[in-house]
């Protein structure tokens, strides 16, 4: 049965101390932000491709019981310490907490927010309560628990980037390291049109490392993935396509050979001057709708 663990609490809890409502187990799709753009004279709208979603907002309610820890009845004081608990956890304010949907062996992570939580319903001769907590993830994506690291060629074109596969939302954190020797390295998203490139070379003890999150550069000499470890580069990284202004290179999937379960991200490198030793690599977890 898919449950929420929140912070490495379960939110069914193994002793029966609160349970989730059967009507809030599944994790709903985030909407697309509207924008309206009509013109005189022309029926209709004018379409607008590339929409970013809402952020994603849902209700959890709860069922609270008298049950102790330990699984024994504590009578109406363990109702209200289970409520304590249980508000105790959900009341965090001074950071995001992670929130984990489970459905057997699939997982998904996200850093949420609970923005509100109804008055508890108590049933004081029943030794029931009920409370419902409105939970916000600000990243709107549910993503996978670790990275993964996939490796590709430094000039290929249509390289799926196989640790992504299954992804169903653009991935817009990735980490790229592009290894040298290489003149002009190129990334291009394919489902996108999304490029990155830099004008000018790596040798081959040089590694070129993009965070597209925070849309920083940097070039190194050593084997690593830490961006401040070298020499910035922004400046002279060239971004373009959609959105390309606040955003670099969103690997977005797209369906594969007609298949909805055959999701792919598809990758185009290009450089001049590369030898075999020359490679791309994208650290990054999967993302989900």
């Amino acid at each position: 049965m898919p449950t929420y663990i929140l912070d490495g609490v379960e939110l069914d809890h193994p002793s029966g101390c609160w349970k989730l409502a059967p009507g809030t187990r599944r994790r709903p799709l985030p909407g697309v932000r509207s924008v309206e753009l009509t013109l005189p004279g022309r029926a209709g709208e004018v379409p607008i491709m590339g929409l970013d979603h809402e952020t994603t907002q849902f209700a959890l309610e709860f069922k609270i019981t008298s049950r102790t820890p330990s699984g024994g009845d504590g009578g109406f004081e363990q109702l209200e310490a289970n409520l304590e608990a249980l508000s105790a956890l959900l009341g965090v304010r001074h950071r995001l907490m992670t929130l984990e949907y489970v459905a057997g062996t699939l997982t998904r992570v996200a850093q949420v927010t609970v923005t509100a939580t109804s008055e508890p319903d108590l049933k004081i001769g029943a030794l029931r309560a009920r409370l419902t907590a409105v939970v916000r993830v600000p990243g709107v994506y549910w993503r996978d628990e670790i990275e993964s690291t996939w490796t590709g060629s430094a000039n290929t074109a249509d390289q799926p980037v196989t640790t992504l596969a299954g992804s169903t939302a653009p991935v817009t954190d990735a980490l790229i390291r592009y290894t040298g020797p290489a003149v002009t390295p190129t990334l291009v998203d394919v489902a996108t049109g999304d490029t990155i490139s830099r004008a000018s070379g790596l040798l081959a003890s040089e590694r070129l490392i993009i965070d597209c999150a925070a849309m920083r550069a940097s070039k190194v000499t050593t084997d690593t993935w830490d961006i401040n470890a070298g020499t910035d580069v922004t400046g002279s990284i060239i971004a373009t396509g959609p959105g390309s202004a606040f955003r670099w290179l969103n690997l977005t999937p797209a369906m594969a050979v007609g298949d909805p379960h055959s999701r792919a991200v598809l990758l185009t490198t290009s450089a001049t001057s590369t030898t075999g030793a020359s490679k791309v690599e994208v650290r990054a977890r999967r993302a989900y709708l």
